[in-house]
Formats: C-alpha cells, structure tokens, sequence
C-alpha cells in the first residue's frame, strides 16, 4: 500500500496538475517532444502515467546519461508504485541487470538501449520508448535518435517520447518529422542571479575552488534557512572542499559569527560525483536534522541527472570538466573548460524548487554574456570506436551520411573506421569481418573484445584475460588517501602486486588477491584498492564468461598444469599471508596474455627516446593519414604515469630494460600520460604493423570511390600512372621532407601550448 506521504509528494510535483492532459497526449501522437524543467517531475511521472493509463502496455524503455541516476530513479520509482525494484519496475546498467520477466518499466542508461538497438534494429521488446534527458545529448543519446527515427520507420506504432529539459527543443521535434511538442510551465518559484562585480572566469580557473567553499560558507552564516549545491568539477576538488568547508565550520561560534543563528545551528557537508557508493549516495537525498543546513558539493550530475531535495542556494564557478578525443594525436584531454549559459541557466534552476531562491555566480555577467550558446554535443568531441562498430553490426554501410541530428566531423568517423580496420574488424571495403562480428557480442570496447577473442580463439588464455579485461571495463580501482602521510605507505602495499611486464599481469595479480582473500572488504581498504571496482570487475567477468559459453567461445588458462587452477570462487577461505604472497610463483605464460593484448594495443605503441625516460608513439598518433610513422617522426613525448608498476619511481624495472611498450590509452592533463603500460616484443606487431601501410588503398565507408582513386583506376595505362606517381614522390628533396617535418613538429607544439593554455 503506497504511504500517504508518497501520494502527497505525488500530487505537489508541477507536472501533476498536466497529469490527464500529458497522457491524451500520448495517446494521440506517438511522436512527441516534452519540455520541462530538471525537477518538475517528468523522469518519475511520465512513465508512470503511462504504466498507470495504458493496460496494456509491455515494456516501457526511459533512458538516463548517467549509471546513477538510472538506479536512484528506479528505486524512487518502485517505492511510489509500491514494488519491489525488480519486479515490475527495474533497472538495467552495463553489467548490471535489475530487471525480471515481470518488469513493465525500465530504467537504463542510453549505452544499453544502444546495444539493444544495435541487436534489435525494431526493438521488439518494447511499446514505449522515452529518451529522458535528451539536453545532455550524450554521445549514445544522438546516435539513438538517427536509429529511433529509422525504428519508427520500420515500427510506426512504436511510440517515442523525447523529454528534455531546455526551451531550445525545436532541433529535437524538427529531426523526428517535426513532431508536437509539449511544454510544462517552468519553475514555482523565482531564482535570484547574483554575479560577481567583475571576476572574469579566465582568471578563475586556479581559484575558484576556494571561492567556491568561501561562498558556501558566506551563505551559511548571512543568509536564511536552506540547503546549498555547490559546482565543482571532479572527485578530488570536492573532497578538498568538503574538507575545507568542514575545518572552517568547526571554527565558527555559531551564535556570534551565524545570522540566523536560532534557526540554522550546525552544517552537515555531503559530496555527489559517479564513485560514490550506493550508501553514501542515498543520504545526500535525506533531509538534514531541524536546525541543520545541508550543502552538497557535487560535479556536473547534479546539474540535470538528479534532483536533490531542499535546494535553496546553488553556487556556480562556471566550469565542468570535458573529455575531448584529439583525431590528430589519438589522445583524450581531460580538460576544465567554461561551461555554456544554457549549462548556467540549469545551474541557477537548482535553487527555487520549493521556494524562491538565489544562484551565485562567482564569474561576472559579462562573462556569463561571452560563453557558448550551447554545450558542444559529444558526439562532435569523442572517439567514434564503438558507435561506428555498433552501426556496421546494423548493416549501416555509409556511416558518415547516417542521418545525425548534428552529425559529427567526418574525421572522427574516419578515424574509427581506420582503427576498426587496424583490428581486422571490418575489411578494406569497410564490411564487417567474422572477427568484427563476434566482437560485437561483448559490451566493451572494440580494443578490448578484439583482446577478448584473440585471447580464447589464438593464444588460449582467455581465462585470465577476462579477469583483465573485466579490470579494464571499471572505475579506478586505486584509492589514493586523502592523508599525504600515508601515500608512502600506499606505494609499499602497491608493490606487492607490481609485475615486471608491466600494468595488466599487476592487474590479473590484484584481482587474484582479491579473490583468495575471499573478495573481503577490509583487505581492500587495508591494500587500498577501491572494493566497488573490484566488485564489480567480478561481475563483469562472471558476465563475460557467461556470455563466451553462451557463444562457444572457449575460456581456457594458460597457467601450468602443476599449478592450482582457479576452481570455484563461492565460499572460497580467505588463505594465509604467507600462501597468499605466493601466488607471485605461479606460472602463467606470460607472453601468450600479453601477445593476446598486442593483437588490439600494437595501435598504441611506443617507443623509448635513446636518452630521456619518455616515450613516442610509433604509429597510433597518425591512423588518420595515409602515412606510414616511425619513431622519429613522431610528435608528443609520452610518459608513463604514475600509477603503473612500470613507472620509474616504483623500480619494478628498469626504465633502460623498456625498448617497446603498448598503452591503453592516453590522457592529456599537464602532459601526454600513458595509462595500464605493459612490455611488448616488436616481433608480435611487426606483421601487424604492415595493415598501416594499407591504409592507403582501402575504402573503409562503404562509399563510392574518391574522383582521386576513380581517375587513376579508368586511366587507360595503369601501370604508367602508378609509375609517375611513383617517380613523383622520390623526386621530393631531402630539405622538403625537412621542411615538412618542422612545419608538423610547430604544429604539435602549438596544439601542446593550447592545451596548457585551457588548463592554466
């Protein structure tokens, strides 16, 4: 029976009063945009209404951008629909499916009804389906509404429902036939902007975390009862400030230093960011004891995903931190950037929803006047890997005229049909190969399922490359203490795991320690590895194991016969320190995991500079060119970061004994950081390496053939042409190739100095 209270706080959202004039809607359109603002009630409601209205409805399929915000939503959910999560109202996640026979109502993060889409091009299964928070134009999300509207071709009685959460929708009804569109009345309540006088938000960016913690305290001692969001934009800046926020508020005397000091006597001080553990998520929700204040520093997910209750005062620095793919040099920069004034306009929004508000802006509001219109949609700054791998498994042969609402850079597209044909997943007419198409089974990245079936097809060590890969596929699995005495005591425990050959036996090391300690807790914190990544990289190789049975793909171990194998891992005793420590003696064959890990990672290899301990990549940073790329022309030094048990300070190896080694991918902060290092043997790539000078010929989009290609194939003397052509690139002079070399060289370098410049 459904409490009272739930019925009340039902009924008192903003779009209940909308509630029978929402379903006529739905009933009379099957394609319908919906504008409401983030907490106006839509991601709860709506797909109830139309669970409650429509009898006899199947499945209904709501997407979110974000784990978190699937799993909050459902759970709210089934607690007002009065049912076990699970049951009638679910949730699904990669790796983790809350669902059953039963489910009516599903909740799931757009990657996964990508991947049902790409299985099921008329999604089946499902009666309604809604595109929640479609502002956010994730990179799933925009390649979901170029498949929904070829779905709705195929299923003209599917209904689709896009909601979002800005006034600037009409691209959204524009692009599905130019769909109605149904607006809620915006907020209760009004929102007060206070800028500040003259802070430019260039000059901001080695400040503002302080003046954000600085803001929230002004707030919790001059102004009214009511709880305070803060922006920031990671993980360690909000524990920082939650620190500092902390230590200032213990100083305060309450009645001398607090205005409304007989209604606000204490502060309790939460973080909100995607790492958080389930527990300590659910409390930022609850409200504070009488009399306290609650402030939440929280990153960008608070700004649509969640809705927290009881905000009254939002303060934004005006930054998120974004994730932009360089084509150039194959490298994610991870960079803080300003955000856009429609990101601002949902910041401020936060603050209102039970009552009037105030939103402070620590930059003036002559810089709000000179940020971007709009966030850039990702799918314009990613790498394309997945998505294009996902369109050829859906026999989509020309992915650069896919129909995109905004489609992407034709270089990006490019640039992943070139390394999905680098990993024999498509061949040099860009159809898809049988490797590609077994790739496709596992939800991971193609370098990775490509590993995957290298591993259990060629090198029969697919048993422990799972557990790796399963590694691979989580958040960060080191925790690094916030106390700075202790990071010396971290690197001592770390270094029991570290491996000669580098980051992913270490890994398959950690996971195996994990394991014989009965996957316990407290040796996770005492090793100071983070217990939910690796709980969950259980689970995703339970996931993948199951799903290589299910295709008859063998997992087979390449550990030697006189050694243990893994047996059952249920009820498994925690084992002695002694025994424990030596699993070190166990005999793996080393080379076989780490020649499965080449067949994908020889794209990113490096090679040593002669006298400094940096490297260069090899040819990863030029699959966009019809080049091939040696070591010496290669462009960015490449360090190994400081995580890796290959890194110098850890002295695992020496850095002179690292002629070669493979990455697992690049990120740009400060400098260029290769992350999960291992050592590889150029012979296992040589032969590989020759699919880059292929490169050259090859018509990976399924296209027709460039004006180029088509004039020398109908020349009437082929062999002559080729032969000019020939002759015309040995006639380059030694001082042009120089030229050109230099001219490359200054371009990285101001690439590199941009780079600095947005992250000073």
């Amino acid at each position: 029976m459904v409490s009272q209270r739930i019925i009340k706080q039902r009924e008192s959202l903003p779009i209940f009063q909308f509630r029978q004039k929402i379903v006529d809607a739905i009933k009379s359109q099957n394609l319908l945009v919906i504008i409401g603002e983030t907490g106006s009630g839509k991601t709860t409601q709506i797909p109830q209404y139309i669970l409650e209205s429509f009898e006899n409805c199947r499945l209904i399929g709501v997407t979110q951008p974000r784990r978190i915000a699937a799993i909050t939503v459902a759970k709210r959910v089934s607690e007002e629909h009065d049912t076990r999560l699970g049951d009638e109202v679910g949730y699904c996640i990669r790796f983790d499916d809350c669902t059953s026979s039963r489910t009516r109502l599903k909740y799931m993060t757009d990657g996964v009804l990508l991947r049902e889409a790409t299985l099921d091009p008329r999604l089946e299964h499902y009666d309604v389906i809604i595109i929640d928070e479609a502002h956010e134009r994730t990179l799933e999300t925009d390649v979901l509404f170029g498949l929904l509207k070829e779905t709705f071709r195929l299923r003209p009685e599917l209904k689709i429902l896009i909601m979002s959460a800005t006034l600037n929708v009409e691209k959204f009804s524009d692009f599905f036939n130019e769909c109605p569109i149904f607006i809620i009345p915006g907020r209760t309540y009004d929102v007060a902007i206070n800028h500040h006088r003259d802070a430019k938000i260039s000059s901001l960016k080695s400040t503002y975390v302080q003046r954000a913690v600085d803001t929230a305290l002004y707030i919790h001692t001059q102004e009214p009862p009511g709880d305070i969001l803060v922006f920031l934009t990671g993980q360690h800046e909000i524990e920082k400030a939650c620190f500092d926020l902390d230590y200032q508020a213990r100083e305060l005397n309450y009645r001398k230093d607090v205005k409304y000091y007989n209604e606000v006597k204490d502060l309790v001080i939460y973080p909100i960011h995607a790492t958080l553990e389930t527990m300590e998520q659910r409390a930022i929700f609850e409200d504070p004891p009488r009399g306290t204040r609650k402030v939440v520093f929280a990153t960008n997910i608070a700004q649509t995903s969640v809705t927290i209750p009881g905000i009254k005062y939002v303060v934004d620095t005006g930054f998120v931190k974004q994730k932009t793919y360089d084509p150039s040099t194959g490298m994610d920069a991870l960079l803080v950037v300003p955000i856009s004034k429609a990101a601002a306009t949902q910041r401020a929004g936060r603050a209102g929803r039970t009552a009037p508000g105030k939103a402070f802006r620590l930059y003036s509001r002559e810089s709000f006047e000179q940020m971007e219109e709009e966030t850039v949609p990702e799918i314009q700054r990613s790498s394309l890997l997945g998505t294009v791998l996902s369109l050829k498994k859906m026999g989509i042969k020309d992915i650069i005229r896919f129909e995109f609402i905004d489609p992407p850079d034709p270089i990006l597209v490019m640039n992943a049909l070139k390394q999905l044909f680098l990993l024999e997943a498509i061949d040099e007419n860009g159809k898809l190969t049988p490797l590609g198409d077994e790739m496709c089974i596992f939800p991971l990245n193609p370098f990775l399922s490509r590993v995957l079936v290298a591993s259990a097809r060629q090198f029969g060590c697919s048993k422990e490359v799972s557990t790796i890969v399963a590694m691979l596929s989580v958040e960060e699995i080191f925790l690094t203490p916030k106390n700075e005495e202790k990071l010396i005591e971290v690197d001592e425990k770390r270094k029991e795991f570290y491996h000669p050959s580098g980051d992913y036996i270490t890994f398959l090391y950690i996971f195996e320690g994990y394991r014989d300690n009965g996957y316990d807790k407290d040796w996770c914190r005492d090793k100071y590895f983070n217990h939910r990544a690796l709980s969950m990289a259980k689970n995703v190789r339970d996931q993948l194991r199951e799903l290589m049975q299910k295709h008859e793909i063998p997992i087979i171990s390449c550990r030697q016969k006189d050694n243990r194998e893994d047996g059952e891992d249920i009820h498994r005793k925690k084992r002695s320190k002694k025994s424990y420590y030596d699993i070190k003696t166990k005999k793996y064959d080393f080379a076989k995991i780490l020649e499965s890990f080449s067949t994908s990672y020889y794209i990113h290899l490096a090679k040593r500079h002669p006298h400094r301990p940096v490297f260069y990549h090899y040819a990863s940073a030029k699959v966009h060119t019809n080049e091939m790329v040696d070591s010496n022309n290669s462009l960015l030094a490449l360090h190994i970061s400081p995580t890796s048990a290959l890194h110098p300070d850890n002295k695992t190896v020496k850095i002179n004994n690292l002629d070669w080694v493979m990455y697992h991918s690049v990120l740009y902060t400060s400098k260029a950081l290769m992350k999960v290092v291992s050592k590889v043997k150029f012979e296992w790539v040589e032969e590989k390496m020759k699919l880059f000078k292929k490169l050259e010929t090859v018509n990976l989009n399924g296209d027709s053939m460039s004006k180029e290609k088509q004039n020398v194939k109908n020349d009437d003397d082929d062999d002559e042409s080729i032969v000019i052509k020939s002759d015309r690139i040995s006639d380059i002079t030694e001082e042009e190739k120089r030229r050109k070399k230099l001219e490359a060289i200054e371009a990285a370098r101001q690439r590199a100095l941009n780079r600095r410049s947005l992250n000073s």
